[in-house]
């Protein structure tokens, strides 16, 4: 509870707002400048310029599929790591295994539901309620059926005023490739995530909690990354 501490006021606050504003964005027409290189970072080179999503890319999970991730807050001393494992999956029930280990606690959690009911499940705990920070935002919706292209990006006006989607690279994180887009609420960085069509779950993904912070109050990078059968 100590590391969700800080990110509460941004996702319960602030963030609240922010994501009425974001489904504009999803919506708004589409003023794209096609990116002609990718920029690389994380731990790899990219080999790909873009990426092509549909409606169903967050639900595909996969039996064996294991992530770990590195947390950084304000309100954790030290590292925090992550773990979410798919124990089994089907079209109907997938069966997730999630870990939080910060510097004072541990909590472990295993639950089954459909696809698109787990992070419903997932909820109440504190490795459940990481995993409803970084993964089950309402920007991810913003790239459903999208061809991301670095430099490719929308904009929309929402009550918090100027929202703009932007793809700014392609990254590599523990062998996951993935295009990375930021969120911007007038101006100010509010939200990174670096996402693939073929991983229900990012590469990277940081929030930020007021307009103008220069560090995140909330970040996750893949550290480690199996694909599962």
């Amino acid at each position: 509870m100590v590391l969700l501490a800080g990110c509460g006021g941004g996702v319960g606050g602030d963030a609240t707002t922010a994501t009425d504003a974001s489904t504009g964005a999803t919506d708004a027409t589409a003023t794209a400048t096609d990116g002609e290189s990718a920029d690389q970072s994380g731990d790899g080179d990219a080999e790909r310029a873009s990426f092509s999503f549909n409606g169903t890319w967050d639900q595909r999970y996969r039996t064996g599929q294991y992530y770990r991730y590195d947390i950084t807050s304000p309100s954790i001393d030290g590292t925090a790591t992550y773990e979410w494992e798919v124990v089994s999956a089907t079209d109907d029930e997938v069966t997730i295994r999630t870990k939080l280990v910060t510097p004072n606690t541990t909590s472990e959690q295993t639950v089954s539901a459909p696809p698109d009911e787990i992070y419903g499940e997932l909820a109440g705990s504190p490795s459940g309620s990481v995993a409803t920070i970084g993964f089950d935002s309402p920007y991810y919706s913003g790239v459903d059926g999208e061809t991301l292209r670095v430099g490719d990006g929308w904009e929309a006006s929402g009550e918090n005023g100027n929202v703009s989607f932007k793809v700014e690279e392609i990254s590599t994180y523990a062998g996951l490739e993935c295009a990375n887009f930021v969120v911007r609420t007038n101006g100010s960085v509010f939200w990174e995530s670096c996402v693939t069509p073929e991983s229900p779950l990012p590469g990277y993904m940081a929030f930020y909690e007021e307009e103008g912070d220069e560090e995140p109050a909330f970040e996750m990078v893949l550290v480690e990354y199996r694909a599962g059968d």
